[in-house]
Formats: structure tokens, C-alpha cells, sequence
């Protein structure tokens, strides 16, 4: 998710978050990742 700062036309000021579903590779790469992180915590 990415999230962007915004204001209405009103004034009023918030943040949209914009998401989207992760291609295969980016889920197997998150996986790898965690699984270095979690061997060098050792669990």
C-alpha cells in the first residue's frame, strides 16, 4: 500500500491509501526476505 496526503476541496486534509495486489515475484521475494530475517533472529 502506498499512502498519499490529501485536501478536499473543503479544507479538510487526510490521507488515501492506494493498493494493490503483488505479482507472484514480489510475494516471493517478501517470502526470502522474511525467511533471512528470521533465521538471523534465530527462530
Amino acid at each position: 500500500a502506498t499512502v498519499y496526503p490529501f485536501e478536499s476541496c473543503d479544507g479538510t486534509k487526510g490521507y488515501l491509501s492506494c493498493r494493490r495486489k503483488p505479482s507472484r515475484e514480489e510475494i516471493l521475494a517478501a517470502e526470502k526476505l522474511y525467511a533471512q530475517w528470521n533465521l538471523e533472529e534465530g527462530k
